[in-house]
């Protein structure tokens, strides 16, 4: 047994939306501008054609750049900077989609030709094909039927060889029975729609979820999306392009979505791009602990993925490279602490090492990662992967058969495969399992045929433990056999078949994999948790001191559910880290006063900027400091201004103003300055630009509703009033500042 100490591993993420569609206006140098809707760093355009006002409109050209290499080109229709009606799109590597787009997206009918000389002929939904259409292959093989984000989803799936499967769902059925719905919302208003246990559209009486949701034209949502548990408690909210009202399979999402326990608790995050997992996907128990925690890249795992136990041990630690397993191996971990690296083979990726066709039948690898064997009277079918086990270590080999064949018929594993001279293996016949052990051309052990009632009619799981100096070999998990630790010539593993019959036989296998064992000592540093920068602070913000003792104000989103927290400043040029507590939050209002309980802080100088909770008029400049993304960015104190946009905000909210100061993931709870440095707010959210289409819409919560929390604190607190600070420059505002500024971290 080995003990292995890991820290909870989680993706550092600020506290807004950071992975999904970023939609900005960019210059084409010529006094015009246009919309990107998949803008990143780095993007540029040149546009032939028409403007209006200073944007691109008419039919006309627009080549796309990233860091000045070529990405694309569009041509068709711009309408006031934004794609509207008919385009076509060539992209670099020379694949084209073409049809109508809408509010700058590829939406409804088009065409696509990738550059592997397949082609698509359907339904689009932002730029991705999404709903019905036909899907044709350059080998000649076509999927018909309904795509969900690029992947097949429910339809027919036309070999190149003629052969037929159908899907429903993403799995193989032998029979498609569609779902169909004549549901009809009405458009415009707030309707609530009732589900049942499995997420299937029904009436209220019966239902066990229902959802309040508002749509601006057929399938088309607007805004949040809010489910609920039919006795009232929420279960999850997120956005969505696409809304299908008779499969919840079929939706297309776009930014984040929560996911929440009856008690409230939440119980997963994560983040859309396009319907594709993007950035951190973080579970929860119910207690809090972490379940598991993901990164992913447009919809594939990049980075680390950690599964835990609920008392916080890892479970499974796996590395992807841009959806690959690292060294196609993760490691899994006993609760008792045993270790194993896994090798699970993939069937589809290895295709050709598996695939066979000629006189002794055929090797078929299914969509559903399994393989087929198909065998002719009198011959043997085998294929086989080399998975780089150690020979000598300790490991597990085991595989899932399947026969559809009379009982002579024989299925087999082989493993320490090195050729047909150097070799063993398990076969099992009927009811009957035998065992062969090969080496250097001569057989060394062969074991007569034994009968075994581990052994069950079609299904069975064959698998080989070497442990120490033994040998064991299990049939569905039970032991028929063991010996003397056999000696292996090769690393490969190998599914043969051999028919004794007069008819073809077929033989299916799945699931085969290696288990290695590891020890404490040996454990491959890839999978030890590094310490990373953020030193396991799952999430940061920033805050401002309030009095020279250690009080500390923030947003309450910041600290909200933390077990930890961590207040840094800058003292005499270096950081200084201090544990801090809540001590007093106003979760309506997004307020928090945490106090710094740590021996090694010393009080302040004197604050050196004035608390002031006179409304500021429209139009008046301020600024903000704080640590935004500070993982990326650094962690040296950002300055950004802007002016106060309007005195209220979202729906007339007078709590907070709306602000032209940018701000980013980690400004949350950073203070907001007038032009005399008096502190009139705290910087607390944005408006989602991707579903509003509104550009620097920020907002900050009024210095007053801050001054009635500190006077509901137990211990009174004096905010500072007096400083001499009005006439001095800005530059010499912000040094003189700088070092109240607090970076937050939490966990």
């Amino acid at each position: 047994m080995f003990c292995f100490l890991f820290a909870t591993l989680l993706p550092f993420v600020g506290s807004a939306q950071t992975y999904t569609l970023n939609e900005q206006w960019v210059s084409c140098g010529n006094s015009c501008k246009l919309l990107d809707p998949y803008y990143s760093e780095g993007v540029s355009f040149e546009w032939t054609g028409g403007q209006k006002e200073g944007k691109a409109h008419g039919i006309g050209k627009a080549t796309k750049y990233v860091n000045g290499k070529y990405e694309s080109t569009y041509e068709g229709e711009y309408k006031n900077g934004i794609r509207e009606g008919f385009g076509k799109f060539t992209h670099a590597d020379g694949s084209v989609k073409e049809g109508y787009f809408s509010n700058g997206q590829l939406m409804g009918k088009g065409t696509m030709i990738d550059d592997d000389g397949n082609s698509y002929e359907g339904n689009f939904v932002n730029y991705r094909v999404h709903g019905n259409g036909k899907y044709k292959m350059a080998n000649g093989s076509t999927f018909e039927g309904w795509f969900v984000a690029d992947k097949p989803y429910t339809g027919k799936l036309t070999n190149y060889d003629g052969s037929i499967i159908y899907l429903q769902e993403g799995s193989p059925v032998e029979k498609i029975v569609e779902k169909k719905s004549d549901y009809k919302p009405k458009i415009g208003v707030r309707v609530t729609e009732y589900f049942d246990k499995e997420w299937n559209r029904c009436q209220a009486k019966g239902a066990a979820y229902y959802r309040l949701i508002t749509y601006e034209a057929p399938n088309k949502p607007k805004g949040i999306i809010k489910d609920y548990y039919i006795t009232g408690e929420q279960q999850g909210d997120f956005y969505a392009v696409y809304m299908d009202y008779a499969d919840e399979g079929k939706n297309f999402f776009e930014g984040e979505a929560n996911w929440y326990y009856k008690s409230g608790k939440l119980e997963k995050k994560c983040y859309f791009n396009n319907s594709k997992l993007n950035g951190p996907e973080i579970s929860y128990f119910e207690d809090g602990t972490v379940q598991s925690s993901a990164n992913y890249n447009h919809g594939v795992f990049d980075g680390t993925m950690i599964a835990y136990y609920p008392n916080g041990t890892p479970r499974i630690v796996a590395n992807y490279d841009s959806g690959i397993l690292k060294n196609n191996k993760y490691l899994q971990i006993s609760e008792d602490g045993t270790a194993f690296l896994v090798y699970n083979e993939n069937f589809i990726k290895n295709r050709d090492s598996w695939e066979y066709n000629g006189v002794n039948g055929k090797l078929i690898v299914n969509s559903d990662n399994t393989i087929s064997l198909h065998v002719t009277p009198g011959r043997t079918v085998s294929g086989g992967i080399y998975t780089g086990f150690s020979p000598t270590g300790n490991n597990i080999i085991s595989i899932m058969t399947h026969r559809k064949a009379k009982d002579e018929n024989i299925v087999g594993l082989l493993f320490g495969f090195k050729d047909w001279d150097n070799y063993c293996g398990i076969f099992i016949s009927g009811s009957q399992y035998a065992i062969q052990y090969v080496r250097n051309g001569r057989q060394l052990a062969q074991e007569k045929w034994k009968t075994s009632a581990a052994i069950e009619s079609e299904v069975n799981t064959l698998s080989v433990v070497n442990n120490g100096n033994t040998t064991g070999i299990y049939i569905n998990d039970e032991q028929v056999e063991e010996f003397e630790r056999l000696r292996y010539e090769g690393s490969t593993c190998c599914v043969t078949a051999a028919n004794q019959g007069e008819q073809t036989c077929q033989f299916d296998a799945a699931e085969l994999s290696v288990s290695e064992l590891v020890d404490a000592d040996n454990l491959p540093s890839e999978y030890l948790p590094k310490q990373s920068a953020n030193g396991g602070w799952t999430s940061s913000g920033s805050g401002f001191f309030i009095s020279e003792n250690g009080y500390v104000a923030t947003n309450y989103h910041v600290i909200e559910d933390a077990k930890a927290i961590e207040v840094s400043i800058v003292r005499d040029g270096e950081w200084k880290h201090y544990q801090a507590k809540v001590v007093l939050s106003d979760k309506q209002n997004d307020l928090s006063i945490i106090k710094i309980e740590d021996s090694s802080f010393k009080p302040l100088p004197t604050i050196p900027y004035n608390f002031s909770t006179s409304i500021k008029d429209t139009g008046s400049e301020v600024f903000t400091l704080g640590y935004p993304i500070a993982d990326v960015m650094g962690d040296e104190v950002k300055f950004t201004d802007g002016k106060i946009s309007s005195k209220t905000g979202i729906q007339g909210d007078v709590t907070v103003y709306q602000i032209s100061v940018p701000i980013q993931p980690g400004n949350s709870g950073g203070p907001l300055f007038d032009d005399k440095g008096c502190l009139v707010g705290i910087t607390s959210s944005g408006l989602n630009r991707d579903y509003f289409k509104a550009e620097n819409v920020n907002y900050a919560i009024k210095s007053s509703y801050l001054k009635a929390l500190v006077d509901a604190m137990p211990q009174p607190v004096r905010l500072q009033t007096n400083a001499d600070i009005a006439n001095k420059p800005l530059t010499e505002k912000i040094k003189l500042f700088q070092g109240y500024m607090t970076y937050i971290k939490v966990k």
